[in-house]
């Protein structure tokens, strides 16, 4: 499975390279600064909108595995959230976003 789904982001941006090449450097700054922000001890609230942000980019550039894990990061708050889960989450985030970052960079130097 591609990390990026190229068809919806060329639907997106109408076919024009340029512009899909300027909002993939864009998400490559999003994403890796909205993954650094993203912190298990974080409050509820910090953590909840480090997730709907960083999934709300992911899936308007088709990360739809980083949206899917942000998405399951969001619900994890209130009293029944695991520091653990998170944590679990987190690494999994992270480990998306190295290789997502990979192939942004590889789409725009194609």
């Amino acid at each position: 499975m591609a990390l990026i789904d190229v068809h919806h982001l060329n639907q997106y941006v109408a076919g024009d390279r340029a512009l899909r090449d300027e909002i993939l450097a864009i998400y490559e700054q999003q994403v890796e600064t909205w993954a650094e922000v993203l912190n298990p001890m974080a409050n509820d609230t910090a953590w909840r909108d480090a997730a709907h942000a960083l999934k709300g980019a992911s899936r308007g550039v088709g990360a739809w595995e980083i949206g899917q894990i942000c998405e399951e990061a969001e619900g994890m708050i209130g009293p029944e959230a695991s520091l653990d889960d998170r944590a679990d989450a987190l690494n999994r985030l992270r480990d998306v976003v190295r290789a997502t970052i990979n192939e942004v960079r590889r789409l725009r130097q194609s």
